[in-house]
């Protein structure tokens, strides 16, 4: 059973509000026609309006749109944790903070359920937070400054969101990279993700044609785009 981990480096405004290529790629990606999708917003609080929007868009394709919330009611049960990630055929994590949301998910136990998501073949996708997260270690300032911190290893190494878009984000990465020796790393710029099979890096999908996704080696010269890389 193929293990599918879709990351996104950024969405623009437009883009949480409509049906892309990388969402379109997704669903897709599930196999079904009108697959059930679990849209988990811990990172960013259960914002209210990122929910309707992200469910509004998804259901415009024919989805089935289910949420998980901890900071909104009602609150989950674990057989309801669980009855949401069984019905799934996508998983979906929002961006946002990404210390809180893995503090969260360890406390209620989401950890394994995504686990097992992940080991029957379920779509584990996301952006931002929920793009670094699937990985051993993820570029993020949600503790106040660009640090390298500890993701749920689904996925080898590094990688870093928002690459082009952020002041400071390649200066930080490429550095962190280097002290750390964290191997693959990955760069990805808003409107790109990252499609892995397998635990392996399959293809890249754009919704931005000028935009790109690298990886960092700590070589002297240690940006290569990945469209100059062999998929698995």
């Amino acid at each position: 059973m193929t293990k599918h981990i879709i990351v996104i480096g950024g969405e623009s405004a437009e883009d949480m509000q409509r049906m892309t290529h990388i969402d379109e790629h997704i669903v897709a990606s599930s196999g079904k026609t009108r697959p059930t999708v679990l849209y988990i917003s811990t990172a960013s609080g259960d914002d209210r309006v990122k929910i309707f929007d992200f469910t509004a868009k998804y259901e415009s394709a024919g989805c089935s749109v289910r949420t998980l919330t901890f900071f909104i009611p009602p609150f989950p049960s674990p057989d309801h944790m669980s009855s949401l990630f069984e019905q799934a055929d996508i998983i979906y994590v929002a961006g946002g903070n990404t210390r809180a949301m893995l503090a969260i998910w360890r406390e209620f136990g989401a950890v394994g359920l995504l686990t097992k998501a992940w080991e029957n073949g379920k779509v584990l996708c996301g952006v931002s937070a929920g793009a670094i997260c699937w990985f051993e270690y993820g570029h993020s300032d949600s503790g106040g400054a660009f640090a390298l911190i500890a993701g749920l290893g689904f996925l080898p190494g590094a990688l870093c969101p928002h690459f082009s878009s952020e002041a400071g984000r390649e200066t930080s990465f490429v550095e962190l990279v280097r002290l750390k020796g964290a191997q693959p790393a990955y760069a990805v710029d808003d409107g790109v993700a990252l499609h892995f099979k397998d635990g392996r890096y399959h293809e890249t999908i754009h919704n931005d044609a000028t935009k790109n996704a690298y990886d960092v080696t700590t070589a002297p010269a240690y940006l290569t785009p990945l469209s100059q890389v062999s998929g698995g």
